[in-house]
């Protein structure tokens, strides 16, 4: 009988280890992720500025001889084409004896933007008073505030977005930088004009976004998602695969960005297969199912 005892002894031993080994393994379950690749490129270097709408070209209309308006065809805001009929005036001695056979009519002398009405109906004008005055349409410009060590952002013939207040983004050139400087800031202001411009009133502030015009320097990028740091924001990684269940994590220096694509600097190549979805909170050493490449 004592034998017997001996013999069962290995194999309960055998079962109890069994059983752990089973445990362990079901104690690190797979996590289902997405892959994606690093690929060579460059984003450039940005900076926002304000910049703000001017009309450089003014016509000031005013009343040839001291009059009265008997007619305003212009309001504030009011498109005009060149030749367009602004104002019918009558002379003081024809409103004396109210006689109005022959009115001195006012035309506009070029396309504009009405941003001023001075004279309304029935008002008097002495002569070379200000009716009204209609802004260019096509000498709309925008005015960026251009600190003078970010000069190499504004080069002229170089590109630019402007983004208006309600989100749209225009296409813009730089052209010039007046010859002033703003002794408080230390800024200078720089023009841009944008050809497919709306109708925008003078004054009203926009973002200029501006792109440095150094030569560009191909790294790698990776979209945003696929980088992972720490809540400071001092350390950055990636989850890498070094087989086809393991991922692994690679430590990574970031810099330029756009809202999806990251520039970063490491030990990884374009055939390096990087979780882009699922990774968030792995471990340095994470076991993965990959659900699409």
């Amino acid at each position: 009988m004592k034998t017997k005892y001996i013999l069962l002894f290995p194999a309960l031993l055998s079962a109890c280890t069994g059983s752990k080994v089973d445990k362990a393994s079901e104690a690190e379950p797979a996590t289902e992720v997405t892959l994606t690749h690093v690929v060579f490129g460059h984003i450039p270097q940005e900076i926002i500025l304000r910049a703000t709408t001017v009309y450089q070209n003014k016509t000031v209309v005013a009343a040839p001889i001291p009059s009265f308006a008997s007619e305003v065809y212009v309001r504030t805001g009011k498109r005009v084409e060149a030749g367009e009929l602004l104002y019918r005036l009558e002379s003081k001695e024809q409103h004396a004896l109210g006689q109005n056979n022959a009115p001195i009519e006012i035309r506009a002398t070029r396309p504009g933007i009405v941003i001023d009405v001075q004279t309304q109906a029935g008002s008097y004008a002495a002569e070379g008073a200000t009716l009204c005055t209609l802004a260019e349409t096509r000498s709309l410009v925008f005015e960026i505030n251009v600190p003078y060590e970010q000069r190499k952002y504004a080069q002229s013939r170089s590109h630019c977005t402007l983004e208006l207040p309600d989100g749209t983004c225009l296409r813009a050139t730089v052209q010039t930088s007046l010859v002033t400087m703003n002794e408080t800031s230390q800024s200078e202001k720089i023009i841009a004009t944008a050809t497919d411009a709306p109708f925008l009133p003078e004054g009203m502030n926009v973002k200029a976004i501006l792109t440095s015009a150094g030569k560009a320097e191909s790294v790698l990028l990776l979209p945003k998602a696929a980088v992972q740091s720490d809540e400071t924001l001092t350390s950055y990684w990636v989850m890498k695969l070094i087989d086809d269940s393991t991922a692994v994590k690679v430590p990574v220096e970031t810099s330029n960005s756009t809202a999806d694509s990251i520039e970063i600097y490491g030990p990884l190549t374009p055939t390096d297969r990087i979780v882009l979805t699922g990774g968030y909170a792995l471990a340095d050493s994470s076991k993965i199912i990959i659900s699409h490449e």
